[in-house]
């Protein structure tokens, strides 16, 4: 069998004869070579302001409670201060902040304790947020506050029938849309927008990039006995990151892959990095990362192509060490 194709993406036959330079690869590991588009998940500021709590419930009479609250979404935990009041009523009027990807899997989960000794807490109480019942703003005035009933059922030595009222936290619980989550270095960040589109400026232009090749890359990793690197390209712009197919066994690949984006702010940068491909084979581990390219949108001109082929940056224990040429449309 015999298979030749000389083309680009725009051609209609990309979809059929990609796979033409990856004839080597087979399995499941022929997903990796493919050409990928990613659009990161929009993020949004959870603000909780903590006021107080009412009627809590504790299991120790000798001692004046030392009252907090801890806020848990995800992977992330935030406490409040010990309140200054030393009773069952305490007052905190302190804000946590969090970040949350949509869809809003994960719920907020309060925790009113009591602070026995170091490193041991009474629970007084939990309180689910699901994300979705919050308050979405983008202005700064703040929402209203509410009072919530704790669930005292999963707290130390309490049983529910002994419980005939419900203790209470007043607090305010909003997603605020209002600014923009950083998710990358803010000296090379190439959004800037607020998190509700309400907010988002017109756009300027569209930014069209066509990934060439790259030359004179170095062998990442050996194969039978010889050395070999398996590269591909990732741009990221905005919040669309995009992956181009894989070319295999090759220190001078040929990509010949187009990619266009939506620019709101000339004062934004792209970036693109080269990557050897280690899943194609039995036992590969992480990709390794060659080098990469930045690129100031504020040093381009409208209605002009640029043909350029520029060194990639790469940072080892040694240094920042330029090497290669890759080359970009």
């Amino acid at each position: 069998m015999f298979a030749i194709w000389w083309g680009s993406q725009a051609d209609e036959a990309f979809s059929d004869a990609w796979h033409s330079d990856a004839a080597a690869v087979s399995g499941e590991s022929i997903m990796n070579c493919r050409s990928k588009v990613y659009v990161s998940p929009k993020l949004w500021y959870v603000r909780v302001n903590v006021i107080e709590a009412q009627d809590l419930v504790t299991k120790i009479k000798n001692k004046n409670p030392e009252v907090r609250v801890k806020a848990d979404l995800g992977s992330a935990s935030l406490r409040t201060r010990i309140s200054q009041n030393k009773n069952l009523n305490p007052t905190w009027n302190e804000d946590l902040m969090f970040v949350a990807a949509e869809p809003f899997d994960d719920p907020l989960i309060l925790t009113v304790e009591n602070e026995l000794a170091p490193n041991k807490e009474e629970c007084l109480g939990r309180l689910v947020m699901p994300l979705s019942k919050a308050d979405k703003r983008f202005l700064p005035s703040a929402v209203g506050a509410k009072w919530y009933n704790l669930d005292t059922s999963m707290s130390d030595d309490v049983a529910d029938k002994n419980v005939k009222f419900a203790s209470r936290l007043c607090m305010r619980f909003s997603l605020d849309g209002g600014y923009h989550v950083f998710d990358e270095a803010t000296a090379y960040s190439s959004d800037f927008r607020a998190t509700m589109k309400q907010l988002w400026p017109g756009t300027i232009g569209v930014l069209e990039l066509g990934i060439l090749s790259a030359k004179g890359l170095l062998p990442m990793k050996s194969k039978d006995g010889r050395g070999t690197t398996d590269a591909y390209c990732v741009a990221k712009y905005a919040n669309k990151w995009v992956r181009t197919r894989t070319v295999v066994d090759s220190f001078d690949p040929k990509f010949n892959e187009q990619y266009t984006w939506e620019v709101y702010d000339p004062c934004t940068v792209i970036t693109l990095v080269v990557f050897d491909n280690c899943h194609l084979h039995p036992n590969g581990g992480t990709d390794t990362r060659i080098g990469k390219v930045r690129i100031r949108l504020s040093t381009l001109e409208t209605d002009r192509i640029y043909t350029h082929s520029y060194p990639l940056i790469a940072l080892q224990p040694t240094g920042v060490k330029k090497w290669e040429k890759f080359s970009w449309l």
